[in-house]
């Protein structure tokens, strides 16, 4: 047998959605579940985000986010990147703006605690951008991760 895609309609039918991964390919997934588009790829590389359990007792976890330049692109001298994220009792938005000495690989990190117990959601968010040596400009295709806490 052959997959040949998801059926929209049934599978919001039986509590699933329909979410699309870093190489476009459709799956479902039970609302609520974890995603599996931590990671997604574009022209220029690949972007990523990563919710890490640190303290489920004390709702805390790290968000890592970066991406990495593919082969041939030069390298980055300032990031302007935002990774949004979202718990039952609000959001916030934690950002980095930052020279850099023309990498190909971006990486950070940020701690976040949540209200209290429940799912977060972390987005790198539309306009998170590269800016590359010689000019280019690379934007992040918003991958997304989810955890609880």
């Amino acid at each position: 047998m052959t997959r040949t895609g998801v059926n929209h309609d049934i599978a919001e039918a039986h509590g699933y959605e329909v979410r699309v991964d870093e190489n476009g390919i459709e799956y479902p997934i039970k609302k609520g579940g974890v995603s599996t588009n931590n990671r997604v790829s574009g022209t220029c590389g690949w972007s990523w985000v990563y919710l890490t359990a640190v303290d489920t007792n004390k709702h805390y976890t790290t968000i890592d986010t970066g991406f990495e330049l593919a082969t041939g692109f030069a390298g980055a001298i300032y990031v302007n990147w935002g990774v949004g994220v979202i718990d039952n009792y609000g959001s916030s938005t934690k950002t980095w703006n930052d020279p850099a000495a023309s990498v190909h690989y971006w990486h950070k990190g940020k701690g976040f605690t949540s209200s209290g117990p429940g799912w977060v959601t972390a987005d790198v968010l539309y306009g998170s951008v590269a800016t590359l040596y010689d000019g280019t400009i690379c934007y992040s295709h918003g991958p997304t991760a989810s955890a609880y806490l």
